[in-house]
């Protein structure tokens, strides 16, 4: 869902829809939001986390969006009305974001790949 967000933003721009933009630019912010938490060590109890399907944590590289400004950006930004939102950068390197979630999602699947062959080609194919 990523790529496809990312996609569409892109084509979006090259047209000048800033419609468009926005809510492609805002639908790609939560999966973005949503891959990082995925991947957190810990979670809430109803969180779905990558550790409840392997053994072990992945180990995936994700200095941007892990990072202390990102994360602050993405939880003001999306999906929270607050009063520091309009003051927050608004450009997002979204080709950056989409590489490492790209990358942490195939890191994922290649362990679970070995795990559960069966579950790694559904998660593969979503």
């Amino acid at each position: 869902m990523a790529k496809a967000t990312a996609t569409t933003l892109a084509q979006a721009q090259h047209l000048g829809n800033q419609w468009i933009q926005n809510m492609a630019l805002e639908s790609f912010l939560v999966h973005a939001r949503n891959v990082r938490d995925f991947f957190a060590t810990a979670g809430s109890n109803d969180d779905v986390l990558a550790t409840d399907f392997l053994s072990a944590p992945p180990t995936v590289r994700m200095p941007l969006l892990r990072s202390a400004a990102i994360r602050r950006r993405l939880n003001r930004r999306i999906a929270h009305l607050s009063f520091s939102r309009s003051r927050l950068k608004r450009e997002w390197n979204v080709r950056r974001l989409l590489n490492e979630i790209d990358s942490a999602m195939s890191t994922f699947v290649a362990r679970l790949r070995k795990a559960s062959p069966k579950l790694a080609s559904i998660v593969d194919a979503a």
